[in-house]
């Protein structure tokens, strides 16, 4: 005798996900969804989306209440359905290393600056490290920085300093990695 209950183990390939797994998918498309909505519109707006998501996107921004955002929220989730969510969510990943990157530069610039304000000597070490730092005359921007801090002066070549080191490093990025 066999019933509808028997375990064993053969599964009608025609099986529509469960309830479960379905809400799983919708809730996870509505939180890439609000991931799309946290990130600056103009940077959304280069993103790999339909007309109508950008709009809705758009739409989220404007929205002032918490339940206004909450069905916004739910209304891109569904508008994401129709979307190549793989590819948006690869965009997103994308975005998130570039600006992981983009703060690793602005972190190391930093250190650079101040490590060279503190020993003006390291300028070698960084020319070695970024040689396009041999163009810069770096030397009397590095002793004027040096001065202003000790004056206690507008920063403006401290700034300048930081600038060109981040620039370096950006510029050296971008031709390590095509």
């Amino acid at each position: 005798m066999n019933t509808e209950n028997d375990l064993s183990g053969d599964f009608d390939e025609d099986d529509r996900p469960s309830k479960s797994a379905v809400k799983r998918d919708m809730l996870a498309l509505q939180d890439l969804g609000k991931t799309l909505c946290d990130l600056p519109y103009e940077k959304v707006k280069r993103a790999p989306l339909g007309e109508r998501l950008l709009e809705a996107i758009g739409d989220y921004h404007k929205c002032k209440s918490f339940g206004a955002k909450k069905r916004q929220l739910q209304f891109i989730g569904k508008l994401m359905r129709q979307e190549e969510h793989e590819e948006i969510q690869a965009w997103v990943n994308g975005e998130s290393v570039e600006q992981k990157l983009k703060t690793l530069h602005l972190h190391a610039a930093e250190e650079w600056r101040e490590r060279l304000i503190e020993n003006p000597a390291l300028l070698a070490e960084l020319i070695k490290a970024y040689p396009a730092a041999a163009q810069e005359n770096l030397n009397p921007m590095i002793r004027q920085a040096a001065q202003e801090r000790a004056a206690n002066k507008p920063p403006r070549n401290y700034r300048q300093l930081f600038q060109i080191i981040y620039r370096l490093i950006e510029d050296q990025q971008q031709q390590e990695s095509p």
